[in-house]
């Protein structure tokens, strides 16, 4: 019974993590514009030398380790859209750091990208 049990839960949070990956799958191919009128206008625009632009995403969450009430440590959710000359969208990426949208670096967030294309 405990075997069925957790395999249960292991479909229910694989199938949870790829329903999240799907969300972010459907804006591939689809334009700036559509982009900016369903998320808002990103923190930051990064260009690389290609004429590709990285629209960085990033939302502050807090957590509340000590259940005080009141807010605790920190992390910043960021969201990663690359799009071509074009204006399509053709990669996504996403990732907790500690560090705000000021600090991120430009140069390891290009490369990350042409490491893992979607």
């Amino acid at each position: 019974m405990k075997k069925t049990l957790l395999l249960i839960a292991i479909l229910i949070l694989q199938n949870s993590c790829s329903n999240a990956s799907k969300a972010h799958d459907k804006w591939i191919g689809e334009s700036k514009q559509k982009l900016i009128k369903s998320w808002g206008s990103p923190v930051r625009i990064i260009h690389d030398d290609q004429d590709n632009e990285i629209f960085v995403y990033a939302d502050q969450v807090f957590t509340d380790d000590n259940n005080s009430g009141i807010a605790g440590a920190y992390y910043w959710k960021y969201n990663y859209m690359y799009l071509n000359k074009d204006g399509k969208i053709f990669s996504w990426r996403n990732e907790n750091q500690k560090f705000p949208p000021q600090e991120v670096d430009s140069k390891k967030v290009i490369i990350l990208n042409t490491q893992t294309v979607k």
